[in-house]
């Protein structure tokens, strides 16, 4: 039976504008199902019950003086573990910082804490988000189905959007971080333009590859939380300059025309499980519906996205933690062993890695000059019961999401309202140009109201 609780919060946000439903009995639902059903998903490894309980009472008091109010006052919401937040326990899903409490919280917490949203809890994740689950905090299950992975890193996020466990998280993506656990629990997850979301204050993994974005029901919820957090931060060395234009939320429903839509060869495609192609090739055969053009694309050296993208990240991580690499016994066995590769990288790798990454780059803004979008599956094949291993041949996460981390470009998993043979969600990704989120929402807006109507045929 759905609830409340299973709706967006743009509904949420009018009930409370029209005094129908107060912003203390969402919090008292959320609490009482994430009773019921967190031990299942472990989506969590922190609840702020009484602090959420004192905002959104804070909340409510606003609704019924007829106050001005942003959209998002009085939403519950959670966050990766990884984002500092002020005299809140910040983990990283690790027993090294198992009693770390920040100072200070990130920009993009700071930000959201001007709406009034009301935050419930720190999401587990992958240790530090490097793909290894720590034995001592738990994989997160999948709510569709608890004998499947959630995936990472930003796995409890997604889970916690998809339970209604919250209405929107917000997570790290290194190289598909956001966008795997997106696809395997059927939500929504952005990963913006390197640059246009702060990542100050938030633990880092590689910080040529980091980026910070939301996770939410749907494409346009996830436009919202993006015009809170979005724009230029002096705190973070990698933030962009310069102005960004908050996305018109206003044009969302508006049809969009003569728009190109980029698909990679078959060759690209031949990693594909036939589940995960059926739900490619009907949404293909959905865009065109729409009066979509498809052109073909080749991004010169695509099979070695990975390769370059480990070439800087395992150093880069091993010097973030290089002062802590005397906890070896706090460390998940297999995250030490990725740091200890680190530590032995060659320079000439990691200068190589950096070089590469600027040319393909420029080989993906190339291939977007000749369309307007690329589409391509989020992930090769169906939910796994356990999240794969960093380089795992058969089960590489990495292959469509990890190139758009190399050239920063924005990319979003959304839901096709399309199911495995296992009744478990397949995720679609679209990617667009630098610093046109705008233009790339709108379209998956599109294509995922078309893909809602489909479902319900």
């Amino acid at each position: 039976m759905t609830t409340i609780l299973d709706r967006s919060f743009m509904e949420v946000a009018q009930l409370y504008r029209n005094k129908e439903v107060s912003p203390v009995e969402v919090i008292q639902q959320v609490f009482d199902r994430l009773e019921k059903i967190e031990p299942s998903i472990n989506a969590f490894i922190s609840t702020l019950k009484e602090d959420a309980y004192q905002s959104a009472i804070m909340a409510e008091k606003k609704f019924l003086n007829n106050e001005e109010t942003h959209l998002l006052c009085g939403i519950p919401y959670s966050l990766k573990d990884l984002f500092y937040t002020k005299n809140v326990r910040t983990t990283c899903g690790s027993n090294v910082l198992k009693g770390f409490v920040p100072s200070y919280s990130a920009t993009v917490v700071e930000k959201i804490k001007e709406t009034d949203a009301v935050l419930i809890g720190k999401n587990n994740m992958l240790e530090f988000a490097y793909g290894i689950v720590h034995p001592d905090f738990g994989q997160t299950n999948n709510p569709n189905n608890v004998n499947k992975t959630a995936g990472g890193s930003s796995g409890g996020s997604a889970a916690a959007v998809s339970a209604g466990l919250g209405y929107f998280s917000l997570g790290t993506d290194t190289g598909g971080s956001i966008r795997i656990p997106g696809s395997y629990c059927g939500v929504v997850g952005l990963k913006p333009t390197y640059g246009l979301v702060s990542t100050f204050g938030v633990f880092p993994l590689s910080w040529s590859l980091d980026h910070v974005g939301p996770i939410a029901k749907n494409v346009k919820e996830v436009a919202v939380i993006l015009n809170v957090i979005a724009g230029h931060d002096s705190k973070d060395p990698y933030s962009m300059h310069g102005d960004y234009s908050l996305i018109n939320l206003s044009q969302f429903n508006e049809r969009i025309y003569k728009k190109r839509i980029g698909v990679l060869p078959d060759s690209y495609l031949k990693c594909l499980k036939k589940e995960v192609k059926n739900v490619y090739q009907s949404t293909l055969e959905m865009v065109v519906a729409l009066g979509f053009e498809i052109k073909e694309i080749k991004i010169e050296n695509w099979h070695l996205a990975e390769e370059m993208i480990m070439n800087i990240l395992l150093p880069e991580a091993a010097q973030i933690h290089q002062y802590m690499m005397n906890k070896r016994e706090q460390y998940a066995p297999l995250t030490y062993e990725q740091l200890e590769l680190g530590m032995k990288q060659r320079a000439i790798d990691y200068l190589n890695g950096l070089h590469q990454q600027k040319e393909f780059k420029r080989t993906v803004n190339s291939v977007l000059d000749e369309v307007d979008v690329l589409l391509t599956p989020t992930v090769s094949f169906p939910v796994p019961d356990e999240d794969p291993v960093i380089g795992d041949a058969e089960m590489n996460e990495m292959t469509f999401t990890g190139p758009f981390n190399l050239s920063g470009h924005p990319a979003l998993t959304f839901n096709m309202a399309a199911l495995t043979n296992e009744s478990l969600p397949v995720g679609m990704q679209l990617i667009g140009h630098h610093f046109r989120e705008e233009e790339l929402l709108q379209i998956a807006h599109l294509i995922e109201q078309q893909g809602m109507i489909k479902g319900k045929e």
